[in-house]
């Protein structure tokens, strides 16, 4: 908020142009919502609030949002680096200044006219916004008891430290033994502690709901009266054999006799680069947004399948069904 103009989030090109962008803290926010709405309750209803500190819960086989997007304990050190690594979403043209009027009348307060009322702008544009979505999947519904699950121990010497924390990795484990859907083994030396694991099955699930929820993804500042579809015109699923965000900088538009044109070179280049790495890729092309879509569909079809983005999701969640059977890895 600028006085009485409500701005939008924006950086700054270097020719001096400005494009708009959506945090990546408002799309995780929009992911979780939708998740909610899929029937998984999220964690934070179940925190603990004690002035600024918020203490989440810490149970990760239970909340999906714990266990996708991460959560840090203030209190007591546990903390665990979310598996689901989202970028903002960034605009593919230059915000082109406009500006929406809008006014609060003291009139509807049962005051008269003359009284006149509060004036304000909102910045608004029309684009459409790239941005990418990186799972390490050898990470999605397996957590390690130090440092995600239990307390470290504050005990100055080492040895009375080791032995309060081997009891509570006792006690985390006899919490879990007791839940079908984990799995505990032992850490090895030099490692410490225990690892607990989603079975398979549930592991997949929580990735198809993922997909379903970027599937359903809206938000947008203001959602009352700037209520803005988030969902893909255009998806790209790449499972790779390396941790990367292939398609991150792969994204360039343009708009010319009023339809949206999507360049397929850069994705193609992406593709080329980590050929040696990929092990599926499906995209999905949404019919009527794009000038250029049978080049589009030409210029992809030898790298994967092309089918509209609803499909394109339903063949990445069945794909995603096939992780940690053997198949894939």
């Amino acid at each position: 908020m600028e006085g009485n103009v409500v701005v939008a989030k924006k950086v700054t090109l270097p020719d001096g142009s400005t494009i708009s962008h959506i945090s990546e803290q408002a799309i995780w926010r929009m992911l979780r919502d939708r998740l909610e709405e899929l029937d998984h309750p999220p964690s934070e209803p179940f925190a603990q609030v004690s002035g600024q500190e918020v203490t989440p819960p810490v149970r990760p086989w239970e909340f999906i949002d714990e266990d996708l997007f991460g959560y840090l304990d203030p209190s007591g050190g546990r903390r665990r680096t979310s598996p689901v690594r989202v970028s903002a979403a960034v605009g593919l043209f230059p915000f082109q200044g406009d500006r929406d009027l809008g006014t609060r009348s003291f009139e509807r307060f049962g005051q008269a006219m003359a009284a006149g009322g509060n004036m304000f702008e909102t910045e608004l544009y029309a684009n459409l916004f790239k941005g990418t979505i990186l799972v390490e999947l050898d990470r999605v519904g397996k957590w390690r008891s130090r440092y995600e699950l239990i307390q470290p121990s504050s005990k100055e010497k080492e040895s009375d430290r080791e032995k309060e924390e081997k009891n509570r990795d006792e006690q985390k484990k006899h919490e879990l033994q007791g839940n079908a859907l984990v799995r505990i083994q032992d850490l090895s030396p030099p490692l410490r502690g225990f690892l607990a694991e989603l079975i398979p099955q549930e592991k997949q699930r929580r990735l198809q709901t993922l997909l379903e929820a970027l599937n359903l993804l809206w938000g947008g500042g203001r959602t009352a009266r700037m209520l803005a579809d988030l969902s893909p015109k255009f998806f790209a699923y790449a499972r790779l054999r390396v941790k990367h965000p292939v398609f991150l900088e792969a994204m360039v538009a343009r708009y010319e006799d009023g339809r949206y044109l999507l360049d397929p070179v850069p994705l193609k280049n992406a593709l080329e680069r980590f050929a040696p790495y990929r092990e599926r890729v499906i995209f999905g092309v949404e019919p009527g947004i794009f000038g250029n879509e049978e080049e589009i569909r030409q210029a992809l079809q030898p790298y994967g399948e092309v089918l509209s983005v609803h499909h394109a999701l339903k063949k990445a969640q069945e794909d995603v069904s096939q992780l940690w059977n053997g198949s894939s890895s």
